[in-house]
């Protein structure tokens, strides 16, 4: 360790030990600074409606996603195909993407719309989706009219075979059709909680044995004896779980699964624009003793977001109502959220319509407060498409809800599509391809970057020694018998 050692008279050394922290403090400021992630466009057409082709899916929502090894597999969804019926319809294709290319091959081709093979399961949306093994566990979804399917099915990759399943325990108690379920993939279990079958919404929670193929039934209906007008004063009253809904998002960190948002109104209508309804608290459950923890956010439905800053994490901070939003966790177990259709931080219309949103956001499970990391804080956004393959930060994804999301590497997630608006503020059925890279949330408060350092031991350090080569020039004593002290500089710890 250096030491420098400089000789003052005492007077002088308040002043200087004063001009020392204040540049101590401006040195730690630079590395205290907020960063917006950077997206980049990786692939797909910048204009909605783009039907398939033989090497690239075309533009669709609300499909089932699987991360399997250095790959993702994609089922079903709404949106377009390789043959144009002149609108968008649902699906039952299968694509896999392999991450160490950014590539798209198609896997197996489904059925055209209005026809069906046998074993293979009828086009749809909102599946509920798991792997096991080499093989991809499809449940239920929206099936034509909004009507929720209660149909299983084992797709095997490597045969590229349809299955269709049963319940090898005949139990008599299944889950009811449904789609637009949370859903938890976890130690060889599919959990299913809420969900929505045409005007209905479901409050159960059932869990199925990847393995077995068998279900359990772990919260039913019944047992919900709490409503949204008795939770205005959640000290007061005992919580015991979430309320039902469809379209929240659903993440597992560690050993627990989190819930926020989506619907919990029957009645809800998209194209009406609707915010009644749209949640945005955040739940927690414990799979080891089937409980359910009330975590964080307003408990009233149809909330804006509320943010302090960006990158800053805050009690007050929350982001607005939504469903449809794209939700994963990082590698230190916290939770991210991106889009979906609800409200922003706007004040509020005398319509109270919904948005299509674009916001960044990132919760911290030991903190239990959210971070504003992005994006747009005002929803119905167009995307802004510059060069592919290209980190710019004038390259974004337009607001969208129902898009598709996995992680891809440590810090880098990847998200395909959805339903919004595009390049030219179009709303349709999307098939663009964005990375979006988090590496910089994960830098410490008041850790040195390569580029801070140098500016602190350069720029700083110079600085400092200027101050002092300044002072003792032009110092003059402060009585004619002079007290002397010693201050030590450590070098190390500027």
């Amino acid at each position: 360790m250096t030491i420098i050692t400089f000789k003052f008279s005492k007077c002088r050394s308040i002043s200087i030990s004063r001009s020392i922290l204040l540049i101590c403090l401006w040195q730690l400021s630079f590395s205290h600074c907020q960063q917006k992630q950077d997206w980049t466009w990786l692939g797909g057409d910048e204009g909605a409606g783009q039907l398939s082709t033989v090497n690239y899916p075309g533009g669709r929502s609300a499909s089932g996603v699987w991360p399997h090894n250095d790959s993702v597999f994609i089922f079903g969804g709404k949106g377009f195909s390789d043959l144009s019926t002149g609108s968008p319809h649902l699906l039952n294709d299968v694509w896999q993407f392999q991450t160490a290319t950014n590539s798209f091959h198609l896997h197996h081709p489904g059925t055209f719309p209005g026809t069906a093979l046998e074993n293979v399961p009828e086009s749809r949306q909102h599946p509920c989706v798991c792997g096991h093994d080499d093989a991809i566990i499809v449940f239920g979804g929206l099936g034509a009219g909004g009507f929720g399917l209660s149909d299983l099915w084992a797709y095997n990759i490597n045969t590229k075979n349809w299955s269709q399943e049963s319940d090898k325990s005949k139990n008599s108690s299944l889950p009811s059709g449904r789609g637009q379920s949370a859903v938890w993939c976890y130690n060889s279990s599919m959990y299913v909680f809420g969900g929505m079958s045409h005007n209905s919404v479901f409050h159960d929670m059932w869990r199925l044995n990847l393995t077995s193929l068998t279900w359990t039934r772990l919260w039913d209906e019944d047992s919900l004896n709490v409503t949204y007008s008795s939770l205005k004063s959640p000290m007061n009253v005992t919580i015991r779980r979430p309320m039902g809904r469809n379209g929240a998002a659903a993440w597992v960190s560690d050993d627990t699964f989190y819930l926020f948002g989506g619907n919990t109104d029957p009645t809800f209508a998209y194209n009406l624009q609707q915010t009644s309804g749209l949640a945005s608290d955040l739940w927690k459950y414990h799979p080891s003793h089937n409980s359910w923890h009330f975590v964080a956010g307003p408990t009233e439905t149809g909330q804006g977001s509320r943010l302090n800053g960006i990158g800053t994490f805050s009690p007050s901070n929350v982001p607005g109502c939504r469903r449809g939003a794209a939700s994963w966790a990082d590698a230190e177990g916290n939770l991210w959220l991106f889009g979906g259709a609800g409200k922003d931080s706007q004040p509020d219309s005398p319509r109270q319509t919904s948005k299509l949103l674009s916001d960044l956001w990132r919760f911290h499970v030991r903190l239990h407060q959210w971070a504003f990391m992005g994006g747009s804080q005002i929803g119905d956004l167009a995307g802004s498409y510059k060069a592919k393959h290209e980190d710019k930060h004038t390259s974004f994804p337009g607001s969208r809800t129902e898009m598709l999301v996995w992680r891809s590497h440590t810090h880098v997630a990847e998200i395909f599509g959805g339903l919004g608006h595009d390049g030219r503020k179009l709303d349709g059925y999307l098939n663009d391809l964005w990375s979006v890279d988090f590496t910089a949330a994960f830098t410490r408060e008041y850790m040195i970057s390569p580029l801070t350092a140098v500016l602190f031991f350069g720029v700083g350090t110079g600085t400092l020694l200027l101050l002092m080569v300044f002072i003792l020039w032009s110092r003059k004593p402060c009585r004619k018998s002079l007290d002397y002290s010693y201050m030590r500089v450590h070098v190390d710890d500027i």
